[in-house]
């Protein structure tokens, strides 16, 4: 990812970009650095809720096709439907995947290090906690998300 330069806005992902939240609006205002940032935040916070509900097109990369783990192909978590998540090996498991998944696929995140909290009874479902450095000048910015895998449902919902 090429660093921007200190003074440089920081940039809203694709797919922000591409939204227009007032469209009979022809100018935007600039924002503030603080609420450019908490924005950023945000945007990064839905990105890994849809990464995380977001379900592999292959188990595994066919033979020879070496760009197939960090292509759309790839994207997501593998299904886990099937895994008994009151195993705690079955857990770590998951745990790693959803760590790998996101320094794979979330280029605006470094040091990225999933952790699940001790003791979490399972009712309910799985907690995660999300922890990295967002890529910002002048210096990256330390972010956490609380998350949790929804038993009934298998599905993620990422908090701030």
């Amino acid at each position: 990812m090429a660093r921007p330069e200190p003074d440089q806005p920081l940039l809203p992902s694709v797919l922000d970009r591409l939204i227009d939240l007032e469209p009979g609006t022809t100018t935007e205002a600039r924002p503030r650095a603080s609420a450019r940032l908490e924005e950023l935040k945000r945007s990064v916070r839905r990105d890994l809720e849809w990464l995380l509900n977001s379900r592999r097109l292959l188990a595994s990369p066919p033979p020879g096709a070496e760009h197939a783990p960090r292509s759309l192909l790839s994207f997501g978590l593998p299904d886990f439907s099937h895994v008994s998540l009151e195993n705690s090996e079955h857990r770590e498991a998951l745990r790693r995947t959803v760590e790998e998944a996101i320094s794979r696929f979330e280029p605006r995140l470094m040091a990225v290090e999933v952790t699940m909290p001790e003791g979490d009874a399972l009712r309910r479902g799985v907690r995660f906690r999300i922890e990295g450095l967002l890529r910002v000048e002048p210096s990256p910015e330390p972010v956490s998300f609380d998350s949790t895998l929804r038993l009934p449902t298998r599905d993620f919902v990422v908090e701030d």
